[in-house]
């Protein structure tokens, strides 16, 4: 991922939930501050390519939008369609990532069930302090 400090950059902005795939592209890219001849380094596309995506001239396939997602840290949710914070969250640490990844293993009805007590048990010791 050769855009490390690009990545970080978008974290910075909030990013509009535009309606048009094109449109999200093209606004990440600026974001960015990036050149179209930047932008594409790490997703094996032309810059043509990128042109016609922005332009809506061609829609992106599900392999590059991943390849975005990854490359950028953007939701994959938000590129799509526009839904959600373009950012995703993160685990911090290896407990978090082992806790976020064991609670969207769990059924929705089940996870619901371990987020109420768990919210519960964080406000008990905020009121204890």
């Amino acid at each position: 991922m050769a855009h490390t400090s690009a990545r970080q950059d978008v974290q910075n902005f909030h990013m509009e939930n535009t309606s048009r795939i094109s449109d999200r592209i093209k606004s990440l890219r600026k974001r960015l501050n990036m050149k179209q001849a930047d932008f594409v380094a790490g997703l094996n596309i032309s810059r043509s390519y990128l042109s016609k995506l922005e332009t809506g001239e061609e829609q992106p396939g599900r392999d590059l939008l991943i390849r975005m997602s990854h490359e950028f840290n953007v939701s994959l949710d938000w590129l799509t369609s526009g839904s959600g914070d373009a950012v995703p969250a993160r685990a911090i640490n290896e407990q978090e990532a082992l806790l976020l990844m064991a609670f969207r293993s769990l059924p929705p009805d089940e996870a619901e069930t371990h987020l109420k007590l768990m919210l519960q048990r964080a406000d008990k010791d905020r009121l204890d302090q």
